[in-house]
């Protein structure tokens, strides 16, 4: 039996199915009234701040190990502990004497289930954040409402579920669920990001699956799953299960220097914020680090690390990284991200404010200590290079030069810069024509651009990196970088989307830096793409005036003088973000 959903997370597998128990199916009972009345609004206080602590170490976790992006996800579901209309009417229920466990699940119900009757994709996939939060803090309260996942113990399966969580997705094993097929869901919901951060492929939106694996399970029959295709099988004849069992395998050891199937050459990089990391994305075959965010390593400390504790860090990323370019990132500190020692005071919009290179220009002291550590490192490692975040002008760059001529004029460190901010994008060839090279931030750039932040939950329709305008400031970047003959990269959640690739390539993209474990479905997808047809494709999208007319090309690509058999992920209708914004 084949079922047919939509591909959020490219990739195949083949395991026996594990079914996720419905949420609440294996719950305690709670009681409607309370007990000992006047009791739950104390109990109700500590759970939320409890629940509150736990999410402020899951943003660190999820920070180091995925990068900032995903870990706004969970900064949001702090946010939710406070919101008005699901704490302040759990708070009226409990205060009028029902218990607290049963307002939280009854107020949580009901807002997930006006969220779900919503038109907007991105609202309606906000429920299951609620329920998330939810989730977290029934279990302070004492009632377990948690899931079961699979363990080491269940060998390899394919997860079968009406809808996952974040929080149950972000607790996933990759060695052990091979991927993930659900009833709910779609492309928008924070589950399929963090699937596709953690390289499991994911088929959403499977109309009739549970009911369809339930006697399956009893079988102990196996599920094929193909990602790219949205589809599952259950009970695949042998060819077909060791086909998408093999697909699988193959992705996973694809560490090489990879070219497009016509010959043209295109790098993969990973992100990363620890010489770990980078060892870990040099495992996953990354052609380098494209993006290493020193400030991360200041989270664990909240406080800046002296010289000689940055050039330790400097030094053990660029060995780790054995000979393969590192480009460390400046501090991106202010906006969302504090730090002790570079306070910033209290600004009404910091996401507009001093951060990034304004907030270190601003603190000679702390940014000369970082640049002076980079340059001492640079010397004695040929593949380190310096990218300079939220530039805005070329003045800035003129001020950074000026305090590395003063800190390392014996030395000529390879300096780039972030095309953040719009109006480095509208000056793209005179930055060019002054950096040693480009990046891309595709978060930022957008929300920008169409003055839309990812993580308000009105405007979720309204961010989308696929928006026409972003492609051609995109197209125009790469045209710059081109004509001066520098390199640009493209980083953020865009550089991870196998589904937007085809369209990058064609655009003349010839240098991606994404999570880790994206990076080898990334070259896999890369071989089997024509550069040429995939210009094709983008001059049809730069001629594009809105977001519908974009999803409809890549969805119908390979066109008709393409070949089928070169085609990379189809995408959905419509694409936006989620998480946090860098």
């Amino acid at each position: 039996m084949i079922l047919t959903g939509t591909g959020v997370s490219g990739g195949s597998a083949c395991a026996p199915l594990y079914v996720l128990p419905s949420r609440g199916s294996h719950s305690a009972p709670v009681s409607v009234r309370a007990l000992v009345p006047g009791t739950w609004g104390e109990r109700l206080t500590e759970s939320i701040e409890a629940a509150r602590a736990e999410l402020a170490a899951v943003v660190a976790d999820v920070t180091a190990r995925l990068g900032p992006e995903e870990a706004g996800i969970f900064k949001a579901h702090e946010l939710l502990l406070d919101d008005d209309e699901w704490r302040g009417e759990i708070e009226r229920l409990v205060a009028g004497g029902i218990a607290a466990p049963a307002a939280v699940r009854q107020v949580s119900d009901a807002v997930a289930a006006e969220l779900r009757e919503l038109d907007d994709d991105y609202l309606r996939e906000r429920a299951a954040d609620v329920l998330d939060v939810a989730q977290r803090v029934l279990r302070h309260l004492g009632v377990d409402s948690t899931t079961p996942l699979p363990t080491a113990a269940d060998g390899e399966v394919v997860l079968a579920a009406l809808e996952l969580m974040p929080s149950d997705t972000l607790g996933l094993d990759p060695a052990v669920v091979r991927a993930i097929v659900t009833e709910r869901g779609t492309r928008t919901s924070h589950a399929a990001i963090l699937a596709r951060q953690l390289g499991i492929p994911a088929v959403v939106s499977v109309s009739g699956l549970l009911a369809a694996v339930e006697p399956a399970v009893r079988q102990g029959v196996l599920c094929a799953v193909d990602a790219d295709a949205g589809t599952c099988e259950l009970d695949p004849d042998p060819g077909t299960a060791e086909r998408h069992r093999t697909a699988r395998n193959v992705v996973e050891v694809c560490d090489d220097p990879v070219r497009t199937a016509d010959g043209v050459d295109v790098a993969v990089y990973g992100n990363a914020a620890s010489a770990e990391e980078v060892a870990a994305a040099v495992s996953y075959g990354a052609d380098g680090i494209g993006l290493f965010r020193t400030e991360l390593l200041l989270s664990g400390t909240m406080r800046v690390l002296d010289e000689e504790g940055q050039v330790a860090a400097y030094t053990a990323a660029a060995v780790a990284a054995g000979g393969r370019p590192v480009v460390f990132r400046t501090f991106d500190v202010g906006g969302d991200k504090p730090v002790d020692g570079l306070s910033v005071p209290h600004e009404d919009n910091p996401f507009l404010g001093l951060r990034g290179v304004r907030l270190c220009l601003d603190r000679k002291d702390v940014f000369a200590t970082q640049l002076r550590a980079l340059a001492r490192v640079a010397r004695d490692h040929s593949n380190v290079h310096v990218m300079v975040p939220m530039v805005s002008g070329l003045e800035e760059l003129d001020a950074v030069d000026a305090l590395l001529g003063e800190l390392a004029a014996d030395h000529r460190l390879s300096v780039g810069a972030m095309v953040e901010v719009p109006s480095v994008a509208v000056l793209a060839r005179e930055f060019a024509a002054r950096c040693d090279f480009l990046s891309v931030g595709t978060n930022d750039l957008t929300a920008y651009l169409l003055a839309a932040d990812r993580n308000n939950p009105n405007l979720g329709s309204l961010y989308n990196d696929l928006h026409p305008a972003v492609i051609r400031v995109i197209s125009a970047v790469l045209d710059a970088g081109r004509e001066a003959g520098v390199k640009v990269s493209v980083c953020g959640e865009l550089a991870g989307d196998p589904h937007a690739l085809p369209l990058l390539v064609g655009l003349g993209l010839r240098a991606f830096s994404a999570a880790p474990p994206i990076v080898p479905r990334l070259k896999q997808l890369i071989r089997e793409i024509d550069s040429r047809q995939a210009a094709r494709l983008a001059e049809r999208v730069l001629r594009a005036s809105r977001v519908e007319e974009v999803a409809h090309l890549l969805a119908t690509w390979p066109f008709e003088e393409a070949s089928h058999a070169a085609a990379p992920a189809r995408p959905p209708a419509s694409r936006t973000g989620g998480g946090d914004r860098r």
